[in-house]
């Protein structure tokens, strides 16, 4: 059997996907499979296209290796590009104790490369179990077959194939070729910066399970440290080339409650919806697709396994593959145990070639020479690191730790440490299990390592929930004595954060140009215990609430326009960090600050599609608000009442609603008379909802009594803004109610004033829900032209805020308008693209504002009969392919 390793002078194509520039001889590999004897000519044919196309051909039998040659073949794959397969008539040789050949189980190994395959005719020899292989590889689909009769045909099709599928790459690596509309994509899969070691058997072993025996959930198992979430990557990277939608990852070490992991999901595959619609948003995204869905780290979230049963029930093309420390325990589970890597046994002696055969020996290398490019596994240190990797029960989370500290400790000296501190920990809790234990008494002794600075700062760090900045740790972590943190100024603490991470205890990142950092999860509670044993538990807490509050508070400009956007923008990288400060805050009795917070940043939970989250954290203030002064707490329920409403609880929330204008405290203080009008105005949409039409005349009139003992000139900042976002909101209760009644013309005007109120704040969501208004409005008075422009308007805005639902909902609209103004074609297309970007991104916030449009399958249906079946089908087509760009510009024609 021979194999080719080809590169290919195409630098281009490594820096598109990883972002690193590559020396020239550096090239994309092309790996060659075929038997030996029996396509020698074939094999010179393929060298010869290699040669043509400037690539440089690497063959296996132009150089011994010092190894056998399965391990090298493997190696060569992994650091492969393309896969070409050449077929004929043998199988191959199958080694003593295996089950298939070195050519089928090189085929294997290419699962997630591009495939190249062809077949020699006729065969009328093909041994029986090469014909059964073949036949496998043409069920699977997704690759390049081709079948060709002698060397100069061969040598033709591998030449114009690999140029396509070059030229296919390229055009795949240009900037703004990813997600629709030029938009990053959400839950993409994690590129591990290091290679992985010792589990190649199990990642085929998964990769077997989804392909061979269709298996959809596979649950990854196994203590903290085993590796579980680099291998579940590593599976998923492999079986993505065959899902049409391909992989979608989501790490939940950031949830710490069942009921926020649909959220989560949500927030992996892009989608922006309302705690309402949450898990039908997600089914109905689902359920037409074929990808991978991998969720890391759900031990903490097991009580959300019946979520993940109710995805698989509606989406029969989805595999769900789960990183956990438990079982989900649900029908259909395929639960694969990850066991640490195989160590040496004791006594195995000096041999460093032979130990390095061991996984926890070579990855303890790997790592190593990283951190130390001059160490080498030698006679002198390999008994040495042989124990090491014994004492730590192979665990990859702990002897990476160790490798990482050998530019400072030889191995003897990590072993001596290593003697000392589990002598000193052998009484351990009894009810943790074994390996546990282990991993522990491996961060003690890595945390024994640091120096006190260091130590100080890794316990602070704990307090952090996914990834947080270089200024959140100077402000919250440094020595900045006892005042108060301030995101614009913050004590050094760069070195020390540096030490960390080369300790491998902090992973950095880089996002948008700037570093983010992050703690595994069980480094960060180990973290957090040694914050609680040093007594500083409370101060960190407090000082990461104060950072986050001061964060989040929107400065004047941020409060409008342009300025609104950025505001949203910085907080999105900061959600968890922020939903931790106000779940502290909340916890620890400081209920007013978390008011604050929670009312600072209510556009931002509901705007990016964290209403869920959202609304549990204020239920949890209400829960506790009887400890709050009678004024603070009408604002507390007031707030969680708004939020409410946009979660689908109109119910929950009228009660809150009431409850807080019985607590409001008598007087004329600006922000109690806009606040109290805005309580009002709401109530009153409430009751237009239900058809209480005199109840809505009430109340509507009560508030817009608050509202004219005020003044725009009078008042600044937030309250100016609550002021006109209430103007336009009665504006739109009452105008909802002239449409009812027939009155366009007067809802027009209402709305017109709403818009004016929406344009004087600078409030994108006042200007959309005002445009949509007017333009139903606009249709009801058979105006069309004038509907279409409203509608245009508001498409352009929600386009320009990358609103993706938002502008679906006009799109909505503008197909309504399309079918007034008879032309079924537009209308279709629109309605259609509409409901593609629906169900791609979720329902959003704008349908709590307006009354939709018709857009349901009977609108569909009486334009297919205006148009004949074969033009609805064209157009529909269209619809479902355009995506949310070309649909904007069409719309916007």
């Amino acid at each position: 059997m021979i194999f080719v390793a080809m590169r290919c002078g195409l630098a281009w194509e490594v820096m598109a996907e990883t972002g690193v520039i590559r020396t020239p001889d550096q090239r994309v590999r092309v790996f060659v499979s075929s038997t030996l004897q029996e396509l020698a000519a074939e094999r010179r044919a393929v060298r010869e296209a290699v040669t043509r196309l400037r690539l440089v051909p690497v063959m296996f039998e132009l150089g011994a290796r010092p190894h056998p040659p399965r391990p090298v073949y493997r190696a060569y794959l992994a650091q492969s590009r393309v896969f070409v397969g050449i077929y004929w008539q043998s199988y191959g040789w199958v080694a003593p104790g295996e089950e298939i050949s070195g050519l089928e189980d090189e085929y294997r190994l290419s699962a997630g490369l591009p495939r190249l395959i062809y077949v020699k005719s006729p065969a009328s020899d093909r041994e029986p179990r090469l014909a059964e292989m073949l036949a496998r590889i043409r069920d699977e689909g997704g690759v390049s077959y081709q079948h060709f009769s002698g060397p100069a045909q061969l040598r033709r099709l591998v030449g114009d194939d690999l140029a396509v599928l070059l030229s296919e790459r390229f055009e795949m690596s240009r900037p703004g070729q990813g997600a629709a509309g030029g938009a990053p994509l959400a839950g993409a899969l994690p590129v591990p910066p290091t290679p992985l070691v010792g589990r190649d058997r199990e990642a085929a072993a998964i990769e077997d399970l989804v392909v061979r025996e269709r298996v959809r959930l596979v649950t990854l198992t196994g203590p903290g440290g085993v590796g579980k979430s680099r291998l579940v990557v590593e599976a998923a990277r492999r079986l993505g080339p065959g899902f049409a939608d391909g992989v979608r990852f989501v790490d939940l070490s950031a949830v710490s409650v069942a009921d926020l992991v649909a959220a989560a999901i949500a927030r992996g595959l892009g989608l922006t919806t309302s705690a309402g619609q949450l898990v039908t948003d997600l089914q109905s995204y689902l359920r037409a697709r074929r990808l991978v869905l991998v969720l890391d780290n759900f031990e903490q979230v097991a009580g959300a396994a019946p979520l993940v049963a109710d995805l698989l029930g509606a989406a029969p093309g989805v595999v769900v593959l789960v990183a956990s420390r438990v079982v989900l325990r649900l029908s259909g589970e395929n639960e694969f145990p990850v066991l640490p890597l195989p160590v040496p046994p004791a006594g195995a002696g000096q041999d460093s070639a032979g130990l390095q055969d061991y996984a926890s020996v070579g990855l303890f290398v790997e790592r190593a020479q990283a951190a130390a490019p001059s160490f080498r596994l030698a006679s002198d240190n390999a008994e040495a690191v042989a124990e090491i990797c014994r004492r730590l029960d192979g665990l990859p989370l702990a002897i990476e730790l160790a490798a990482a500290r050998v530019r400072l400790l030889p191995p003897q000296a990590l072993l001596a440490r290593l003697d000392d501190r589990f002598s000193l920990l052998t009484g351990g809790a009894r009810d943790l299990p074994e390996r546990q234990r282990t991993l522990r008494n491996t961060l003690d002794w890595s945390f024994g390592l640091l120096p006190a600075r260091e130590q100080a700062l890794f316990a602070r760090l704990g307090v952090f929930a996914g990834t947080f900045s270089l200024p959140a740790a100077e402000a919250v972590c440094g020595d900045a004595g006892d005042a108060d943190p301030d995101p614009g100024r913050a004590g050094p603490v760069l070195d020390t954060l540096g030490s960390l991470v080369d300790s491998s205890l902090v992973r950095a990142d880089t996002r948008c140009g700037e570093p983010r950092f992050a703690l595994l999860e069980t480094i960060r509670e180990y973290a957090l215990e040694r914050l609680h044993e040093g007594g500083g538990w409370a101060g960190a807490h407090d000082r990461h609430a104060a950072y986050f509050l001061a964060l989040a508070e929107p400065a004047e400009a941020e409060l409008q326009g342009l300025g609104q956007l950025a505001w949203l923008d910085r907080l999105e990288p900061e959600h968890d960090n922020v939903r931790a400060a106000m779940s502290w805050l909340v916890d620890a009795g400081q209920l007013w600050p978390a008011v604050r917070l929670f009312s600072m940043t209510w556009r931002f939970w509901w705007l990016h599609g964290h209403a869920a989250e959202f609304a549990r954290l204020g239920e949890q203030i209400a829960a506790k608000s009887g400890h709050l002064p009678p004024s603070q707490r009408a604002e507390a329920l007031a707030g969680i009442g708004f939020m409410l409403v946009v979660s689908g609880d109109p119910a929950r929330a009228q009660a809150l609603f009431e409850q807080s204008l019985r607590l409001r405290r008598p007087g004329r203080e600006k922000r109690w008379v806009a606040l109290t009008a805005a309580i009002l105005g709401v109530l009153g949409r409430l009751a237009a909802q239900r058809g209480d039409y005199s109840a809505v005349s009430e109340l509507v009139g009560q508030s817009q009594a608050l509202l004219r003992d005020l003044s725009d000139a009078d008042l600044t900042g937030d309250e100016r803004l609550q002021y006109l976002l209430t103007i336009a909101l009665v504006d739109h209760v009452l105008g909802q109610v002239q449409l009812s009644q027939k009155d366009p013309d007067g809802a027009a005007r209402l709305f017109t004033d709403a818009l004016a109120a929406g344009r004087g704040a600078q409030d994108r969501i006042t200007i959309l829900a005002s445009l949509y208004h007017l333009a139903l409005a606009s249709q009801a008075q058979g105006d069309p032209a004038g509907a279409a422009g409203h509608l245009k308007e508001g498409l352009a805005l929600a386009a320009e805020a990358g609103d993706d639902t938002s502008a679906a909902y006009y799109l909505e609209g503008l197909a309504a308008v399309a079918s007034q103004q008879h032309d079924p074609q537009r209308a279709v297309r629109l309605l259609t693209a509409a409901r593609s970007q629906l169900e791609t991104s979720g329902t959003g916030w704008l349908h709590a504002y307006i009354p939709r449009v018709p857009h349901d399958d009977a609108v569909l249906a009486a334009l297919r009969s205006r148009m004949g079946d074969a033009a609805f089908k064209k157009a529909q087509a269209w619809g479902h392919s355009a995506g949310s760009t070309r649909a904007v510009e069409y719309a916007l024609e």
